[in-house]
């Protein structure tokens, strides 16, 4: 799956992001992206190119933005505000699993019928 996603990002966006990672952490981002999404309730017929792109969509979310928002929903915490500045309101993670917007841009209609999106 590594080389599916390096051809992937070649034409990327975020190709710069992804190709400053060593193999050791992008294999770890696809392992845990691909577990992200596998636990979904995806339709047993999903369309594999679709699948893909969405993993190798969550393993560019999840290299861009860690776990901080993930851990800051953990723990209970609804909003972050700055005083005269910036806020964040987070909403409940779907599935238990932030999901990048691109990633739930290519899994548009791969859902079981019944799962709430």
């Amino acid at each position: 799956m590594l080389e599916e996603a390096n051809q992937y990002f070649v034409t990327h966006l975020d190709k710069e992001t992804w190709e400053a990672a060593d193999e050791l952490t992008k294999t770890a981002l696809l392992t845990t992206a691909e577990a992200e999404i596998s636990s979904l309730p995806l339709r047993a017929a999903i369309d594999p190119e679709r699948k893909n792109k969405a993993i190798f969509e969550q393993a560019i979310f999840r290299l861009k933005h860690g776990e901080k928002r993930e851990n800051l929903q953990a723990q209970g915490v609804k909003s972050i505000s700055i005083n005269g500045g910036a806020a964040e309101v987070y909403a409940p993670l779907m599935f238990g699993v932030p999901l990048a917007p691109r990633a739930k841009m290519f899994l548009v209609g791969q859902f079981q019928l019944g799962a709430i999106v």
